[in-house]
């Protein structure tokens, strides 16, 4: 087959979420900034989290020694004693979560990147706004993910059932780029192809192009 098909270039979004509600202390990045692995997005202020952990360490100490004084008193309980000491061990494994679970939500507080990508929108977050899982999502462009995609009729879907080596040419770009093929991809209206693309410097997300067979 010798064909070429008009395209663009496109990639993987990932939207990052806080897994808490809160206001926003701290914004480190902006729409349009690069971002690497682990750096800081965004951060909750910590302060009324930081409040709800002091509260839970001081009722897990309390109940604590009273476990503990129960057992000196009772170290080998037997009958009605035996049971209360199940009780009062419960109540400590529970409080032994509750911290667990709310020192969770205070390392939830910071928002990382969790790859190498470009800030796509940022939702306009700034500090002292309040934001929940459900909103202000800021949207990440995965770099490391750029495919090209093109429309293929019915009709050439045979010649695409396997993957078959191209040559991606962007527009402007000044090297071509050596790919394949990958599966077709329906979306009930149409038939796409998707086309992996290397890491390269000229390609940006919505370029142009041709895919040459």
């Amino acid at each position: 087959m010798s064909a070429s098909f008009d395209g663009e270039v496109k990639a993987r979004i990932i939207e990052l979420r806080f897994a808490e509600s809160g206001k926003i202390a701290h914004v480190s990045k902006h729409t349009g900034d690069l971002v690497k692995k682990g750096n800081l997005v965004a951060s909750l202020d910590r302060k009324m989290l930081q409040i709800e952990l002091d509260r839970q360490l001081n009722d897990f100490e309390k109940v604590r020694a009273d476990f503990e004084r129960f057992a000196e008193k009772h170290p080998d309980p037997q009958d009605e004693n035996k049971f209360i000491k199940a009780e009062k061990q419960a109540q400590l494994n529970a409080s032994v979560k509750d911290v667990e679970l709310t020192k969770a939500k205070l390392d939830q507080a910071d928002l990382f990147a969790p790859i190498d990508g470009i800030i796509l929108d940022d939702s306009n977050i700034l500090p002292g706004i309040y934001v929940s899982p459900a909103s202000s999502a800021v949207k990440l462009i995965d770099t490391g993910a750029y495919y090209f995609e093109f429309e293929i009729k019915q009709k050439n879907i045979h010649d695409f059932m396997e993957t078959r080596k191209c040559v991606v040419k962007i527009d402007m770009a000044p090297e071509n780029i050596e790919a394949k093929t990958g599966t077709i991809v329906p979306d009930g209206k149409k038939f796409v192809v998707r086309v992996a693309l290397p890491e390269n410097k000229w390609v940006l997300l919505g370029m142009r192009g041709i895919c040459k067979f």
